[in-house]
């Protein structure tokens, strides 16, 4: 008869090279949005053939193994010489991650950044200029609050972004600003085709407005209020 192997009682280290995952530590799986847009851009991608995952794997891996994509040595200078023993590979940043998985898709972000640059789908160059387009227009701000009394611009444009024509002219108010949003026109042609308003190097990027309307100022009828999302240059102030 077979003798059974059994099964040694191991003493399990601590997961170690930032293995941890969010759900670790009870936490959603997804903190943020941006976390769940990460996951979700390179588990498409990657189902869309455009990379295997053993190239996947490499490029998260080498993030978590050698941490500091979004910035240098974070180790404050009194703790250094507490952790001169732990050797010269010791991070910090990585340990905190092994302890709790905190910055866990920090690292698919550096990763899926780093690999979409190396497959030539989206280029360092392209990236560095969208990002500083958005630390643009976020420091601009919004150009309406909630609140605000704001009309609809009497204009046509053609395109994805069409206006319904029952809404120009109309004045509503603004419920709530929805935030930035890389303009579909400008991102799918690249240029700006009868654009006429006076934000056209913020073209690309606008803001989006949740606007409430008085049913009866579009149809002459009806006590309730209606909500369309429409996009900056559609507005003007009241």
């Amino acid at each position: 008869m077979r003798k059974m192997l059994t099964v040694p009682d191991l003493a399990v280290p601590e997961q170690q090279a930032g293995a941890a995952l969010p759900r670790d530590r009870g936490d959603p799986v997804f903190d943020e949005p941006w976390q769940g847009h990460t996951f979700a851009m390179v588990m498409s991608l990657y189902q869309d053939g455009h990379y295997s995952w053993a190239e996947w794997d490499d490029y998260l891996g080498y993030h978590i193994q050698a941490p500091g994509h979004f910035g240098g040595d974070d180790k404050p200078a009194d703790e250094a010489a507490d952790e001169s023993h732990a050797g010269a590979n010791y991070s910090r940043f990585l340990a905190e991650c092994e302890s709790d998985g905190a910055r866990y898709y920090h690292y698919w972000q550096a990763a899926a950044e780093q690999l979409l640059d190396a497959m030539h789908l989206v280029p360092k160059a392209e990236l560095d200029a969208r990002v500083a387009a958005f630390a643009k227009a976020e420091r601009g701000g919004p150009r309406f609050q909630a609140g605000q009394r704001v009309t609809v611009r009497e204009i046509k444009r053609e395109g994805h972004t069409h206006l319904p024509l029952y809404l120009r002219g109309i004045t509503g108010e603004v419920e709530s600003d929805k935030g930035l949003y890389m303009f579909p026109e400008m991102v799918s042609h690249g240029h700006d085709h009868a654009h006429n308003h006076d934000h056209a190097d913020t073209d690309i990027l606008q803001h989006v407005y949740c606007v409430q309307f008085a049913a009866s100022d579009i149809w002459g009828e009806g006590s309730h209020n209606v909500h369309f999302n429409l996009w900056d240059y559609q507005l003007q102030p009241a």
